[in-house]
């Protein structure tokens, strides 16, 4: 059958009703096998080799295997003193979509992807102009990934014939153009996506990058087009927001299947490898998603595409359980229930708190800052929280019928206590707990806001689980000694989890440890109003990836660094080990903000923290240090480190007060690996509904020891773009964006 661009769209929206009742699962049940053992054979094609300057020759990508190929994308080289890149030919009677990016086509690359779910034997033609002699002999194909049509969709080595086959049958005519995305969008009356995030999607389907109910080309044409990096804006996030739209992370990123035949197989909490996640653990956008998805389309069925994406119910989850009371035995808060804390609830008598993932829980309203809900895990309970990045945890507050929106501050947030060790603060009379502190005696005290009694002798103790959560608008200040954060953490032992964890709009601090040794990665504070991370009285975890992006409003330090309020010299000492961390000071809005107001690091009090892979950038003040006890030994591995970081587009480095541990923070930042660029190397820190905090090109940090991970060898706390930046970072699809602190 020969598709016209009219017949096409026909198939595709004609399918998509058909393929709406149909179960994926079903029709692969057992682990996948490669379709095909042999490689492909692909070929340049050229229109003529022996064309003089001024003439223009076409250059396609064959199929010269029996595969039924239906993607290839790669670079196509070539000389450019000899060949200058004019555009494309697009052959209307084809179903074939070819997208080429030509940002270095000055020095000889374009990069090409093609989709032909009729089977590829040639793409469409790319012409160029001779302007030097000999061209034909530099013209190569370098290919990425090809993948073959069918149910269901695979990637296969390619190989490239030597040399080149000459087509005489290729056109290079005078208006060939260079085709982008848009322009592929009209020529098939495709619906255009916007890149940014917005509100779930009740009944969001694999598949549906658009978010606009169908499995259609327009789907398979975005995919393919951040493929070969024609539109990074990838990364938002599926969090309330007026946008109403999707994230292509969630929806389009379904290769590899990843299907096992398991009861779970699309990403629901007890599946161990999700659609889309790489063997390495990373997430790309690339063309076999895209193919996967024209395929479905055009009626070829394909795992996982076409499926409800868990935690995307049809109807929404409206049932609402009150809780007002403590919890003294074991409970399991369901996703099909919203939660609602009617004031303080506190985990306690041994009693484990299980949230399963996609629950939705809700603090009621704080009244003039205080008397609101938050949650307290005691030191005699736990915590088994784990979301996943399809189905994060929630915390709010509520919102009721006629309310005004949610603020900062309004509820309470989460409190963790637990028996390990602090200095200075309270009595040396902690408890024997069973199961927690198998002795007493060691040093105890209050916890802010009321929440109970913290502090042990058990630096191992396990207070549970925390994965994927986001806590939204959390925070008391009682005053200015007393005050309740987003997720704080009293005496947490290392034996605790917390990982993927943001905290959003908190009225105080987003993360904040007094005392403890708790371990923790993949951080994320946003529009706090306070510190992004803080901690006293003696912690000593170690953390890895952090994110603080800073209110433009009221934001303070990125980092605030105690070891106590008084003694500065207590022991245990706060020595924490962070590597990977990136702190945006929203520079753009914050001019004649005072320096004490927005630093990126106050460090003081004694405090001697190791911080390495660090960038820093859009501060007042990017550094001040405080306390001759701070900086004994600076900059040695027995003090106070600041190594292997970047610190960008500050107004200053220390501000007017004296940096302390030499006379400017210049000084003490100098050689050690740091580094002062003059721009950022980030790629759209300041969006506040789509940041990107990829470097487009990686600053070289340190190596983290055992116990992080050890290829983070970069600067801040996610990996760098790809080429053609298709590389999701790890705060993709579960976190959300913002427009101010109280409107999504």
């Amino acid at each position: 059958m020969q598709f016209t661009t009219r017949s096409l769209r026909y198939a595709l929206f004609a399918s998509v009703g058909v393929l709406a009742a149909c179960d994926q699962n079903e029709l692969q049940t057992s682990p996948q096998t490669p379709l095909l053992s042999q490689s492909s054979e692909l070929a340049v094609e050229l229109s003529t080799p022996t064309a003089t300057s001024g003439e223009r020759i076409a250059i396609a990508i064959a199929n010269t295997s029996a595969l039924p190929i239906g993607g290839v994308q790669g670079h196509l080289k070539f000389n450019p003193s000899q060949l200058r890149y004019r555009g494309q030919v697009r052959d209307a009677n084809s179903q074939a979509i070819m997208l080429v990016n030509d940002a270095d086509a000055v020095s000889g690359s374009i990069r090409v992807a093609i989709l032909d779910p009729a089977n590829l034997k040639h793409s469409a033609s790319m012409v160029f102009d001779v302007i030097g002699q000999g061209y034909a002999s530099s013209v190569t194909f370098v290919p990425e990934e090809v993948a073959t049509n069918g149910s269901p969709v695979k990637v296969i080595d390619a190989d490239v014939a030597a040399g080149y086959i000459v087509n005489s049958g290729l056109q290079s005519p005078a208006d060939a153009a260079r085709m982008t995305y848009g322009d592929w969008t009209d020529a098939l009356e495709a619906t255009e996506v916007a890149a940014e995030p917005g509100n779930i999607i009740n009944g969001l389907k694999y598949g549906d990058a658009t978010g606009n109910g169908l499995i259609q080309l327009s789907d398979a044409l975005y995919i393919v087009n951040v493929s070969v990096g024609g539109n990074e804006m990838i990364i938002g996030t599926d969090g309330t927001g007026p946008q109403g739209r999707v994230d292509a992370v969630v929806a389009g990123n379904v290769v590899p299947f990843n299907v096992d035949g398991t009861p779970s197989d699309l990403g629901e909490a007890s599946d161990p490898n999700p659609p889309g996640r790489e063997a390495n653990g990373s997430r790309l956008l690339s063309l076999a998603d895209a193919l996967a998805i024209v395929n479905e389309s055009v009626g070829s069925l394909q795992p996982v595409v076409g499926e409800v994406i868990p935690g995307r119910p049809v109807t929404p989850v409206s049932n609402r359980v009150v809780v007002n009371a403590d919890i003294t035995t074991s409970t399991t808060w369901l996703a099909s229930n919203i939660y609602e804390l009617a004031g303080r609830v506190v985990v306690t008598g041994g009693a484990t708190l299980t949230i399963q993932a996609g629950t939705r829980v809700e603090g009621a309203r704080s009244v003039g800052g205080s008397n609101g809900a938050y949650l307290v895990i005691a030191r005699d309970g736990t915590i088994n929280a784990q979301g996943t990045p399809l189905q994060p945890i929630v915390m709010t507050c509520t919102l009721n019928a006629g309310e005004t929106p949610r603020f900062k501050g309004c509820w309470g947030g989460v409190s963790i206590l637990g028996n390990a060790s602090v200095n200075e603060t309270g009595t040396l009379t902690s408890p024997v707990i069973a199961g927690r502190a198998a002795t007493g005696g060691c040093r105890e005290a209050n916890a802010e806001g009321g929440a109970g009694l913290y502090g042990g002798c058990n630096d191992d103790d396990n207070s549970g689980t925390i994965r994927y959560m986001r806590l939204e608008y959390p925070g008391f200040r009682f005053n200015a000694e007393n005050e309740l954060n987003g997720l704080a953490m009293y005496g947490v032992g290392r034996g605790t989890t917390v990982q993927f964890v943001q905290v959003h709009a908190g009225l105080d601090d987003a993360f904040e440890m007094f005392g403890g040794t708790v371990n923790m990665s993949y951080l994320y504070a946003t529009a706090t109003s306070d510190d992004g991370f803080d901690y006293t009285f003696g912690y000593t975890g170690n953390t890895q990836f952090f994110i603080a992006q800073h209110d433009p409003l009221d934001s303070d330090n990125g980092f605030e660094n105690d070891n106590a309020t008084s003694n500065f010299d207590a022991l245990p000492r706060a020595v924490p080990t962070v590597y990977n961390a990136t702190i945006v000071g929203l520079r753009n809005n914050r001019v004649g903000i005072p320096e004490s107001q927005n630093r990126g690091l106050l460090v003081r009090r004694g405090a001697r923290p190791h911080y390495f892979n660090f960038h820093v950038e859009g501060f007042t003040s990017a550094l001040l240090i405080v306390n001759d006890q701070t900086c004994v030994n600076a900059q040695t591995a027995t003090g106070f480190e600041l190594k292997n970081s970047t610190f960008a587009l500050n107004q200053t480095l220390g501000g007017s007060v004296p940096v302390g541990c030499s006379s400017t923070a210049t000084a003490f930042l100098t050689g050690n690996g740091n580094t002062f660029p003059a721009t950022s190397s980030l790629l759209s820190p300041l969006s506040l509904l789509v940041p990107d905090f990829r470097p487009s090109v990686a600053d070289v940090g340190a190596t983290p020891p055992a116990g992080f991970d050890v290829t983070a060898t970069y600067v801040g706390a996610v990996a760098p773009a790809t080429a053609t930046k298709n590389n999701a970072p790890w705060y993709a699809g579960w976190t959300r964006g913002w427009v101010n602190a109280t409107t999504p």
